[in-house]
């Protein structure tokens, strides 16, 4: 997925940066979260920026790293997002997909498991656990199951 050496660039997509916050953190040092997003529609106008290298000229949070030197290697989206706001993401990645050396991986909260409400700090910690989890596996090249091409269950 990336230099070893180096963190992952990944953009996490959120309803809360309450949430956020600590996601953040969890991630690092293996992952930098480059961009924070609040909502499916300004990750779908933000992203093909960042597939291309560049600042997006607004952004819905800024409690991500701003490092877009790199383009992001996974767009993890929250439990809120559904079918139709990946759909929005994944549309938005595959109209930017010349721009991109490779195309991000989109990984979809799996709500079939069990978690604590959000804003809870269990509800983060656990996301962290399985964001973790499932990027390591995408590192190690593991063929990961989701409900469509370029998207996978965390």
């Amino acid at each position: 997925m990336a230099d070893s050496r180096r963190p992952i660039p990944v953009v996490v997509c959120g309803k809360a940066e309450i949430v956020g916050k600590p996601v953040i953190e969890g991630l690092k040092p293996e992952y930098e979260v480059i961009l924070f997003c609040l909502g499916s529609q300004p990750t779908a106008l933000e992203l093909p920026f960042l597939l291309q290298g560049l600042a997006p000229p607004q952004q819905s949070s800024y409690i991500g790293s701003g490092n877009y030197s790199e383009q992001p290697r996974a767009v993890i989206m929250g439990a809120a997002w559904d079918e139709a706001d990946v759909a929005q993401v994944k549309a938005a990645i595959d109209g930017a997909a010349a721009a991109a050396t490779a195309p991000p991986v989109i990984l979809r909260n799996d709500t079939s498991v069990p978690a604590p409400q959000p804003p809870a700090p269990e509800y983060a910690a656990q996301l962290i656990r399985r964001m973790r989890e499932t990027l390591g596996r995408l590192v190690t090249g593991e063929k990961l199951d989701g409900p469509g091409e370029g998207v996978v269950w965390y």
